[in-house]
C-alpha cells in the first residue's frame, strides 16, 4: 500500500466505499408505494414486525416534546405527554386530551401498557367526568375503539384483545348506566350515528356481550402463540364462555325470560362444561381439565404418573379459583324452564308491587319463591352465592312488605326461610335499595 501513489490510494478508497455502499443500499432500500415494491431486507423486516413509523402524529413541531424526539429521548417525551394527559383531564380539555393520546401511541406504538392504560383511562376515567349518559357512552366507545386500534398495531398481543373485550362486555354491560349503554350499543342510538349501528364496534348488530365474546375468542387464539401476563391462564381462557354467561344473565336482568334466554343458558352450560371444562391446563404437578369425575381423576393421575390425591388437590384449587362449580350449577339450573319461570314470577311480582297491584303481586311472589326454593334444593351450592342469595332475599323482602301493608301476620315458615335466615347480612343493603326505589 505504501508503494501506491497518492492518487492510487484515493482511488482505492473510493472503490472500497462504493463496494460497501452497494449492500447498504440494497438492504436499506425503502418500500415503494405499490404492494409489489417491497423494498430492501430491512424494509421488509420493518413491515413484517410493524417496526417502522412514517410520521410523528399530532405533535407540535416547535414543542419541547418534538425536540426530545429529535434528540432520541422518546421515552422522556412520552412521559411529558403523559403528564399533559393528566393536566388536560383535570382541566376538562377533551380535544387536547384526545390529540395527546394519539401522539403518545404514535411515539410508542408497541409499548403495550400505553395502549392498555390509555384505553382504560378514556373508557373508565374520562367517561365518568361527563354528566349526560350519551356523553359518557361516547368516551366509553372512544376507549374501546382505541383498544381496537391497539390490537391492529400489535396483532400478536393477547392482552389487548382481552382489554377490548373487557370494555365492550363489563364497561358497557355492568356500569351504573348499563341499561342505557346496552341500548346504545345495539342499535347505536348516539346522535353522531343518526340512529344507525356504529360499524366500527358492532357491524353485525350483536349484543355487547357477544361482541366481547368474539374479542375474548381472539385473545385465546393469540394466547396460543404468545404467553399473556395479566392473569392465571385458566382464568384468561374462561372469558369467552364467561361472556356467554353474562349475555344470558343480562337478558334476565332486563326481564327477558323467553326461549332465547333459555337457549343462551343452555349454550353457556355446554360451552362451560365441554369447550372450557375439557380444556387442559398445566398445574405445577400435573396436567388437568376441570370437567372431571372420579374416573377422569384416576386417568389423569395415570397419565401424569402421580398420586390421585395430587390431581384432586390441584383440581380443587383450579375449580375454586375459576368458580367452576358455581357456574356449572348456575348455567345448568338456569337452562331449565322452571328456573326461568321462577325469575319471571319474581320479576313480575316486583312490577305489580310498583303498580300498587298488591294481591296479584303477592300471588306472583309466593309462587316464584316456591319455585326458587325447589331450585336451590336441587342445587344447594347456589344458596351460598351472592346473586342467588340477593334475588331470593329481595323476593322475600317484597313479599313481607306486601303482607305488612295488608296488615297480615308473616308466617313463621315460608319458602326460602332458610335462605332468609342465612343471609341476614344482605338485608341492610336491600332495605336501602328498597327505600331508594321509593317502594
Amino acid at each position: 500500500m505504501n508503494n501506491l501513489t497518492s492518487r492510487q490510494r484515493k482511488t482505492a478508497c473510493v472503490v472500497g466505499i462504493l463496494v460497501l455502499l452497494v449492500p447498504i443500499v440494497i438492504l436499506g432500500m425503502p418500500a415503494g408505494d405499490q404492494a409489489e415494491a417491497s423494498g430492501g431486507v430491512l424494509a421488509r423486516l420493518r413491515t413484517e414486525h410493524d417496526l417502522g413509523e412514517s410520521d410523528l402524529g399530532q405533535i407540535d413541531p416547535t414543542s419541547a416534546t418534538m425536540n426530545l424526539v429529535l434528540l432520541g429521548l422518546r421515552g422522556v417525551a412520552v412521559n411529558m405527554l403523559r403528564m399533559d394527559l393528566d393536566y388536560y383531564k383535570n382541566t376538562k380539555n377533551w380535544a387536547e386530551l384526545r390529540a395527546t393520546t394519539d401522539a403518545v401511541i404514535t411515539l410508542q406504538p408497541h409499548y403495550i401498557e400505553v395502549w392498555r392504560f390509555l384505553s382504560w383511562n378514556m373508557a373508565y376515567n374520562v367517561s365518568a367526568e361527563w354528566d349526560a349518559v350519551p356523553d359518557r357512552y361516547y368516551w366509553v366507545k372512544e376507549g374501546g375503539k382505541f383498544s381496537q386500534q391497539g390490537t391492529r398495531r400489535n396483532a400478536e398481543v393477547p392482552e389487548l384483545y382481552w382489554e377490548t373485550g373487557r370494555i365492550w362486555g363489563q364497561k358497557v354491560g355492568r356500569s351504573d348506566e348499563w341499561k342505557y349503554f346496552r341500548k346504545y350499543f345495539n342499535p347505536d342510538e348516539y346522535e353522531d350515528y343518526e340512529g344507525s349501528v356504529d360499524t366500527a364496534i358492532n357491524a353485525e348488530q350483536k349484543d355487547n356481550y357477544l361482541v366481547a365474546k368474539d374479542w375474548f375468542v381472539d385473545a385465546n387464539v393469540a394466547e396460543d402463540a404468545k404467553v399473556q401476563h395479566i392473569m392465571m391462564r385458566a382464568l384468561f381462557r374462561s372469558y369467552p364462555t364467561r361472556a356467554q354467561l353474562d349475555y344470558a344473565d343480562a337478558r334476565q336482568r332486563e326481564g327477558k325470560f323467553d326461549g332465547v334466554t333459555v337457549t343462551a343458558w343452555q349454550q353457556s352450560f355446554n360451552e362451560w362444561t365441554q369447550d372450557y371444562g375439557k380444556m387442559p391446563f398445566k398445574a405445577p404437578a400435573c396436567v388437568l381439565y376441570m370437567e372431571a369425575n372420579e374416573d377422569d381423576v384416576r386417568q389423569m393421575a395415570d397419565d401424569n404418573k402421580v398420586d390421585e390425591r395430587i390431581v384432586q388437590k390441584w383440581l380443587k384449587h383450579y375449580q375454586h379459583t375459576t368458580n367452576y362449580r358455581y357456574w356449572r350449577s348456575r348455567s345448568h339450573s338456569e337452562s331449565q324452564p322452571e328456573t326461568g319461570e321462577a325469575h319471571k314470577l319474581i320479576y313480575e311480582g316486583e312490577q305489580l308491587y310498583k303498580q300498587g297491584e298488591l294481591a296479584d303481586a303477592l300471588s306472583k311472589l309466593t309462587r316464584g319463591m316456591g319455585l326458587y326454593a325447589s331450585i336451590i334444593e336441587a342445587h344447594p351450592e347456589l344458596s351460598s352465592e351472592d346473586l342467588t342469595a340477593e334475588e331470593g332475599m329481595w323476593a322475600v323482602l317484597l313479599w313481607q312488605k306486601i303482607l305488612e301493608l295488608q296488615q297480615k301476620t308473616i308466617p313463621e315458615s315460608f319458602a326460602l326461610k332458610s335462605l332468609w335466615d342465612r343471609h341476614q347480612g344482605l338485608l341492610p343493603e336491600l332495605e336501602s335499595r328498597f327505600n331508594r326505589l321509593g317502594l
